[in-house]
């Protein structure tokens, strides 16, 4: 039957190695499959294979009936198994280290299958959760580190948005092109960068489409161009990126969807922080 590995190599397939081994050990662990499930989720998210929470929650669903459907099989399997024949010895014998290789190989429990008295078999589990917690951890730390890195491109993005729509101001709209030099593309979830020695020219009066598939990095790029990290985006030209998810605090939960959308209007919010300074100076 397939492995955890397996089914999970299948119905992530595309997905970061270092992130599918992280997500892998994590499901052969002892963890609440509900802790799991948000997990893989938060993983989806914010590495990007999927792009709304509705495809994660779905992709959970798939993946954790998948490893159900192989656990019943695994067990139904071992239930058909019929019982190995007893014989018994017509005489005595004596068994060698030389013989050892009559015996099964060490259990994944550590204890070899043989009889062991309380205070071993509780230390070998205690050891092994151990070690599982600090495969949790790890797999956190590298979520935290996710979540790090989308919140310095959010504040990149802001700022970059901010700077264009005040050059503009003071300089005019750009009509140039837009010529990116070669750069690379690092992978938010680690890895092996999404892009190496890429470039490109946007043509004004142009209407581009970037077209790939999901987790290959469309929205990373896109995100990165916003934020003037890669492309060389002149400083003045303003990019409105329109982001697959919105993150919204406990005043925005309370806006309608007329407000959030004239919130995005970066110039009529520092349009009217201005006119609240010059009010406050009259």
């Amino acid at each position: 039957m397939p492995s955890a590995r397996d089914t999970a190599s299948t119905l992530l397939a595309g997905l970061d190695e270092d992130v599918l081994d992280y997500l892998v050990t994590m499901l052969e662990g002892d963890e609440e499959q509900e802790a799991m499930e948000a997990t893989v989720a938060e993983f989806l998210l914010s590495t990007e294979h999927v792009a709304t929470e509705e495809e994660a929650t779905a992709k959970c669903r798939e993946l954790f009936a998948a490893l159900s459907c192989a656990g019943a099989a695994d067990a139904a399997e071992t239930a058909a198994a019929p019982e190995p024949e007893l014989k018994v010895l017509e005489q005595k014998t004596s068994i060698a280290e030389s013989d050892s290789h009559l015996f099964r190989d060490v259990s994944k429990d550590e204890l070899g299958g043989r009889l062991v008295d309380l205070d071993e078999a509780l230390e070998v589990r205690r050891k092994r959760k151990a070690r599982q917690e600090a495969e949790l951890r790890a797999v956190r730390a590298a979520h935290s580190r996710v979540l790090a890195q989308r919140a310095a491109e959010d504040a990149a993005l802001a700022a970059a948005t901010t700077a264009a729509v005040e050059l503009r101001a003071k300089q005019g709209a750009y009509t140039g092109a837009v010529e990116a030099k070669p750069f690379s593309l690092p992978n938010p979830g680690g890895g092996r960068d999404l892009l190496e020695k890429a470039s490109f020219t946007l043509v004004r009066g142009r209407i581009y489409a970037l077209i790939g598939r999901n987790g290959k990095g469309k929205s990373t790029l896109l995100r990165a161009l916003a934020s003037r990290l890669v492309g060389d985006i002149p400083p003045a030209l303003t990019v409105h990126y329109v982001s697959q998810e919105v993150q919204l605090d406990e005043e925005r939960l309370g806006w309608t969807p007329a407000q959030v959308v004239v919130h995005a209007d970066v110039e009529r919010r520092l349009l009217l922080a201005e006119a609240e300074e010059l009010e406050a100076l009259e």
